[in-house]
């Protein structure tokens, strides 16, 4: 999905960006595992580690983040 993101306005995704074979060995994992919840990129992993033991500061920034995009439209 990232081939042609080096150049384009992608491009900062691949910094981050795990490849799909650690997608794949986390999902044949978590299949074996019979977990339901498959999160192999770390960042997205602690967003919903957030998001789940602190709901009312995830809501929150996720408003501010929410408001700060709307700002941005608007210029």
């Amino acid at each position: 999905m990232l081939d042609a993101a080096d150049s384009g306005p992608g491009a900062f995704l691949l910094q981050n960006a795990v490849t799909p074979e650690f997608v794949a060995d986390c999902v044949v994992k978590a299949l074996a595992e019979e977990r339901f919840l498959i999160l192999p990129h770390p960042e997205v992993a602690r967003y919903y580690l957030n998001r789940a033991t602190d709901t009312g500061r995830w809501l929150q920034g996720m408003r501010r983040l929410q408001a700060s995009m709307q700002t941005m439209k608007g210029k």
